[in-house]
């Protein structure tokens, strides 16, 4: 394999992004809507602070976070994560994305495929923010590097 691939080379340029200061139920609308399961957060600059995620939402304001999706389906098992009280659910409408924000990992764009995927493996998350010196250039999933591993290994001549 060509030690120069770099995740520069498969990761996505649009990156859906979110602000600290944006309420927890914009950051689900915006996740719900553009079908995002990792949302970077970013300052002004467009230098990444922190990550949040679907689960990180799910967790804390699920009852009203189903209401956001228009075709879902009841499963008499979902209580199994926890239905939050009253209190809660109002605590959790007014909470920013900065109190539910995660430390960001992220790799510079220049970053080896294999030393993404490891990072990836080692925090166990499923997307990686790419940022160029601290600002958002891009995200990559683990099915965009592997995808990358394998079309290289695919031209490679059997022996």
């Amino acid at each position: 394999m060509d030690e120069e691939i770099c995740i520069a080379c498969c990761m996505k340029t649009r990156v859906v992004h979110g602000y600290p200061d944006m309420t927890v139920r914009e950051a689900a609308a915006l996740m719900a809507e553009n079908n995002v399961g990792t949302l970077p957060i970013v300052d002004e600059a467009s230098v990444l602070v922190g990550v949040t995620t679907m689960r990180d939402v799910i967790q804390i304001f699920l009852p009203d976070f189903v209401f956001l999706l228009s075709n879902i389906t009841f499963v008499k098992d979902y209580g199994a994560l926890g239905t939050p009280t009253l209190e809660s659910i109002r605590r959790a409408a007014s909470l920013s994305v900065a109190d539910i924000m995660e430390e960001a990992v992220s790799v510079e764009e220049d970053c080896a495929l294999i030393r993404a995927l490891s990072y990836m493996e080692s925090y166990g998350i499923a997307d990686l923010p790419v940022v160029r010196q601290g600002k958002l250039v891009g995200l990559a999933s683990r099915v965009d590097i592997g995808h990358a591993f394998l079309s290289n290994w695919l031209v490679v001549p059997a022996d």
